[in-house]
């Protein structure tokens, strides 16, 4: 018994060849002592006639060694092989049991597979760097925060990121860069606008990237001051055909002439988390004037990102990148997953496919179980022909894995659709989803998940279809007692659960979708009804100087004026929802001043003559500015400023200053007007907000009932003013004012269709074990029936027996989604976490859904005939 434990665990060739060698020698010895050798002759005989025994041993033990794996793995394969056989002859007898089961799998796990895709390439892989574990942003923030509501950031002085580059040594490598828009202007064709993106020489080495032909840029270029250029593969191969003659060549960019030195592959690319794609490369240079650059780098091992960004801070002091005695701001060293501005939205979503396929489990382990209800006398039967329990403990988990094999397939395919529709879908704001692909990543986490949930799921059912013997298996009705009432318990559990999952998830789904409805439906403040914004790109080549632009601006604006249709038309600094802001400290007369050092971002707006009038923006008390020019030392400030610093009194005639490298002038409060939502839908609208006096620039509002006549008429004149300048873009407020929301709107969206899919789901776990009950009690109702049982009452029995189960698992969910929905508060803006209308909502729903799951088996119930159902089995 012993050897057989130990031979258990592998093969023992070395004892086997041992106990061989042992007995061949012994019995030799014994043939010598019979023929009358003493015992010490015959073992120096023995050992002269076998010659080198360790040697022997050796070859013995490798032969024996390597027979025996072969006939382990030889029988391992034939005993799986013949597992799976038997499988697949089972599933496909009953190919409506198995397709249901294959596609709650594929469901679940295609579901999973799609967001953890999203979820790979933009928190977990970011960036295709080499040794991207190491890989941060650096930018710079203030050090108090900010009251524009929004998390800004500022872009690092090139002197900074110079020093930087010579002295930190938390870092491997610095690279910065910067994005602009460069007017394409060709000899012959129409202008174009092209994204560019200047980095530093060194930048293609630290992204592991080499061009494609030709070459990239080198310090040499940047001194010499060589104006020349990379192009983008995407541009390269669209716009020119991939022809490698255009190395070489010339290109008027910004009314500049550059020389065309290589191409980058489309793989070589800024973080997208920063900026679109590319299609441009431009030398960067750190000692040329810039309004700032962004920064990625590489940690040196085990540096931590606080530890890198006290030396950065040090080191930017001693470089005069700040000024200790007036303001300060401090490096922001974080991880790029953190620039993913809708992370918490994956993270949310990643946890509801998770349940998704909790409940899919679910719903496989209510088939298995049924399924092993069915089989139990073909289980009897095998076990009294012989079969040990190991041996259909094995079978039965080999059938769950074929099964799993079969929805990992069928989930490739879904998360292949469903991601093509998910981008497809995904708003013009989400451009960082662009990226996102299926990979070998996604596809052995899909693998590793299928193995473990056919694993866990065939255990399940494993566990309660052994538990009966062979003999009550084969008694008459034994079916319909213990073992039945046992599997009834379990389904009616994992039913349960299911409805508690959807609960939860109705009630998250439900409530992110009232609050996207309520900030769709907000109101603004101002006016932003037939609203269009003039967006006209001049280069600096033509229009050198601010009185050059504003020369344009100004004859745009009298030529718009006057075309028929126009209701209305200003110059502005800036149109909704683009945020302005200025850096600083607000500082109030007669209240504490600010704290030597503090920083943070200022809502404000530059408002010109006429501003308040042409926005619909509501004049609360006191006067607006007539004349900008003469408006120095007056502000116009909110409802929600004045309510927040003079309560209960007038506002006017208040000052206040804004504190930046010395203490700005004070300023009086000449106005309040009306709040009003200048950026974001969701932002709060009574945040405090200054009107600063600001002159006209090159910005025309056009308001207009008529825009299919008056916008070509737009475009037709600013061709006319200049054929060299691209086309404008013309911006409808309304619709860009609802696009700052899109992204709330489509994780609701989506989080939507997973609650859809997981009450589908639990309603089908529902419809099973009703159906299931009902196939169970079939003899139980026909005697009933034969009694004079109505078919109201049969019917009502299997109805309440279903709302008994959803309203359990109602009141579960509704408990659970008290504490769930905290992880939501960050999303919601217009709806309280607690919103008792979500919650009856939620729960109506679902009882709905439970109603009409039971609506089929109590069709079935009432239509059981009392003879078929009594006849004996």
């Amino acid at each position: 018994m012993w050897r057989r434990y130990v031979r258990f665990w592998g093969p023992r060739a070395a004892d086997d060849v041992d106990d061989e060698l042992s007995y061949h020698i012994e019995m030799r010895v014994r043939d010598y002592v019979a023929r009358g050798m003493s015992e010490v002759q015959a073992r120096e005989a023995t050992t002269r006639r076998l010659g080198d025994l360790v040697a022997a041993r050796s070859t013995c033990v490798a032969i024996t060694s390597r027979r025996e794996r072969r006939m382990t793995r030889a029988q391992l394969i034939d005993a799986l092989v013949q597992d799976v056989r038997f499988a697949l002859r089972t599933l496909g007898r009953q190919k409506a049991w198995t397709a249901v089961g294959i596609l709650t799998l594929a469901l679940g796990i295609g579901a999973n597979a799609a967001v953890f895709s999203v979820v790979n390439n933009l928190l977990l892989h970011p960036l295709p760097y080499p040794h991207a574990d190491r890989l941060v942003i650096v930018n710079s923030q203030p050090t108090k925060g900010n009251t524009t509501g929004m998390n800004v950031t500022i872009l690092v002085q090139p002197t900074v990121l110079k020093a930087w580059r010579e002295s930190a040594h938390s870092f491997e490598v610095m690279e910065g860069f910067t994005g602009s828009d460069v007017l394409l202007q060709p000899a012959t064709g129409t202008p174009t606008l092209l994204r560019a993106t200047s980095v530093l020489p060194s930048f293609p080495r630290f992204a592991g990237a080499r061009p494609l032909t030709g070459r990239f840029f080198t310090d040499e270029d940047i001194a010499s001051g060589a104006k020349v250029v990379v192009l983008g593969e995407q541009l390269w191969r669209s716009r020119y055909a991939g022809d490698s003659a255009m190395l070489g060549k010339s290109m008027m960019l910004d009314g500049e002439i550059r020389q065309v030195i290589g191409v980058m592959p489309a793989s070589f690319r800024i973080p997208a988390l920063l900026q679109d794609a590319t299609d441009l490369w431009l030398p960067l240079d750190l000692k040329a004037k810039t309004m700032g650059v962004s920064i990625v780098g590489r940690l040196r091992p085990g540096v931590t990102h606080a530890s890198a960004g006290h030396e950065l801070d040090s080191i930017a002091a001693r470089a005069g990148g700040r000024n200790d005695d007036v303001f300060e701001f401090r490096a922001a060293v974080v991880p790029p997953r953190e620039l993913v501005h809708f992370k918490d939205s994956l993270l949310l979503l990643s946890g509801v496919a998770g349940l998704v396929l909790i409940i899919a489990c679910a719903n496989v382990a209510h088939l298995l179980l049924a399924r092993g209800a069915a089989r139990q006398r073909e289980l009897a039967i095998r076990t009294a022909m012989g079969a040990g329990g190991g041996r259909l403990v094995r079978q039965l988990i080999t059938e769950s894995l074929v099964l799993s094999v079969a929805g990992c397939l069928g989930g490739i395919a879904v998360a292949w659709v469903g991601l093509k529709l998910l981008l497809a879908a995904r708003p013009a704001s989400l451009t960082q989803l662009s990226e996102v692909q299926l990979d070998l990543t996604t596809l052995l986490a899909m693998i590793a998940v299928s193995i473990v949930t056919g694993v866990v799921f065939g255990l399940v059912g494993v566990t309660q279809t052994v538990r009966l013997s062979a003999h009550d298996a084969l008694k008459v009705g034994s079916l319909t007692t213990s073992f039945g009432r046992r599997h009834n318990r379990l389904r009616s559990l994992l039913v349960v659960t299911e409805m508690a999952l959807s609960t939860t998830l109705l009630v998250g789904a439900t409530l992110l979708v009232r609050n996207v409805v309520r900030l769709q439906m907000r109101e603004t403040g101002f006016d932003a009804n037939g609203l269009y914004a003039i967006r006209v790109k001049l280069p600096e080549t033509s229009y050198p100087n601010p009185a050059a632009r504003t020369a344009f601006s100004d004859e745009l604006a009298r030529r718009a004026a006057a075309i028929p249709g126009v209701d209305g038309l200003l110059l502005a600094n800036g149109a909704p929802p683009g945020r302005q802001f200025q850096i600083g400290a607000m500082e109030i007369e007669g209240e504490p001043a600010p704290p030597p050092g503090t920083t943070s971002f200022i809502n404000t707006v530059g408002a010109t003559p006429g501003f308040f009038r042409f926005m619909g923006i509501r004049i609360v008390e006191g006067s607006t500015f007539t004349d900008t020019t003469k408006a120095g030392g007056q502000v116009i400030i909110n409802e929600g400023m004045a309510r927040k610093h003079w309560p209960g009194q007038s506002a006017l005639g208040h000052r206040l200053r804004i504190v930046y490298a010395g203490p700005g002038d004070w300023m009086t409060i000449v106005g309040v007007v009306g709040d009003a939502v200048m950026g974001n839908l969701a932002m709060d609208a009574s945040a405090p907000m200054l009107y600063l006096p600001g002159k006209p620039r090159s910005l025309p509002l056009v308001r207009t009932q008529q825009p299919t006549s008056v916008l070509p008429a737009i475009r037709a004149i600013v061709a006319g003013m200049d054929p060299r300048l691209p086309a404008p873009e013309i911006t409808n407020i309304n619709r860009a004012m609802l696009t700052t929301i899109s992204g709330p709107r489509f994780t609701a969206t989506l989080l939507s269709m997973f609650t859809s899919l997981a009450l589908v789901l639990a309603a089908v776990g529902l419809y099973g074990v009703m159906a299931y009950g009902v196939a169970q009690r079939t003899r139980e109702i026909g005697i009933r029936m034969a009694l004079g049982a109505t078919q109201r009452s049969v019917a009502g029995d299997v109805v309440k027996r279903g709302l008994a189960l959803g309203a359990v698992g109602m009141l579960a969910g509704l408990i659970g989604a008290q504490w769930a929905t905290k992880l939501v508060a960050g999303m919601l803006s217009g709806v309280a976490t607690g919103d008792p209308t979500t919650f009856v909502i939620a729960g109506l729903v679902l009882l709905a859904t439970a109603v009409a799951a039971c609506i089929v088996p109590a069709r079935r119930a009432v239509g059981v005939d009392p003879l078929i159902a009594m006849r004996a089995e």
